[in-house]
């Protein structure tokens, strides 16, 4: 019984976690960008709708097509459960990445564009301010290099555009703890 009784107030304790809405962080400002379509695009068109949002860049020799093809598969497992969601897919190399490589781009991992929104159209010290001082993750290109230092995470936006929560895609275990975050919103 004596080693019953922690077991049971632990089981509370993750059961009532499970339960609790999932916490409201910053709030990112409003923003309009260039999608792959060459389109304006603004944070107002996200509004209703939560959103995962992620950085990439397209000539990344890292980690960014592993990113981008998770973020696809997060896309159709969705899209099977019938959640609505949008995805959006910052370019961290704004210079590299025109509208139409990232159409090309987009094109390698799904042929479904209806929610997934890759964006550009900003110079890459306002990118780099935009990813601190609303995502407080860092972005780097260093300019004797193709490459951009970023981070890796996954982001879940609420339908007004407020950070819930980040996940690291390399866990293995991200997928699950995001779907169930997912059908906490509800």
């Amino acid at each position: 019984m004596k080693r019953l009784i922690p077991f049971l107030l632990l089981l509370v304790v993750f059961v009532s976690g499970c339960s609790q809405p999932l916490e409201r962080g910053k709030q990112i400002r409003e923003f309009t960008f260039t999608d792959q379509h060459n389109q304006p695009f603004s944070s107002k068109e996200l509004s209703g709708s939560p959103w995962i949002t992620d950085f990439i860049f397209t000539n990344c020799t890292t980690v960014c097509p592993s990113l981008t093809s998770e973020m696809a598969d997060l896309q159709a497992e969705l899209k099977d459960q019938d959640i609505d969601m949008n995805f959006v897919s910052f370019s961290v190399d704004p210079d590299t990445d025109t509208p139409a490589v990232l159409k090309d781009y987009i094109a390698n991992f799904t042929d479904d564009e209806s929610n997934w929104h890759f964006l550009t159209g900003y110079t890459q010290l306002e990118f780099e301010a935009f990813a601190r001082e609303e995502f407080q993750t860092f972005v780097l290109k260093h300019e004797s290099s193709t490459q951009v230092v970023h981070g890796t995470n996954f982001y879940l936006m609420d339908s007004e555009g407020y950070i819930l929560k980040e996940y690291n895609f390399s866990n293995e275990s991200y997928k699950e703890e995001l779907l169930a975050d997912l059908k906490r919103m509800k």
